[in-house]
């Protein structure tokens, strides 16, 4: 039986295994707040890769991605995406069609992948 994940839970593993320290604290809270959410989605678009540990980013996933069932967690800068659950077979076209920045979760704390506003590439967050 596996262990469904709040959305709480997805944003504070990934800012946790994937942020840069000086940083934590306050995505945690802007993520956690209705009124604050909006600065971090926003940062989503510029230059969020910078904010990343650079340690655990990639052009290549480090883990075995989950088979195309498997559901993954979206943070992103597009309403329409923003805190909802994917089946991964969605997530390369979710990435084609998204205009703006794009974060999905795939192993808690361990696997993500994110682009910047377009046109940009898809970079991938692993760690061990």
């Amino acid at each position: 039986m596996s262990h469904e994940f709040s959305p709480s839970e997805h944003e504070s593993a990934f800012v946790d295994a994937f942020v840069v320290r000086e940083r934590r604290d306050r995505y945690r809270t802007q993520l956690a707040s209705q009124r604050k959410r909006g600065k971090f989605l926003d940062r989503l678009n510029h230059r969020f890769l910078d904010d990343m540990d650079q340690r655990f980013v990639a052009l290549t996933p480090g883990h075995a991605i989950p088979g195309p069932s498997a559901q993954c967690y979206v943070i992103a800068s597009e309403d329409r995406y923003d805190a909802t659950l994917v089946s991964v077979s969605d997530v390369d076209a979710m990435f084609a069609e998204a205009m703006f920045g794009l974060l999905v979760s795939y192993i808690l704390g361990k696997l993500a992948s994110y682009k910047d506003e377009a046109p940009a590439d898809v970079v991938w967050l692993s760690r061990g």
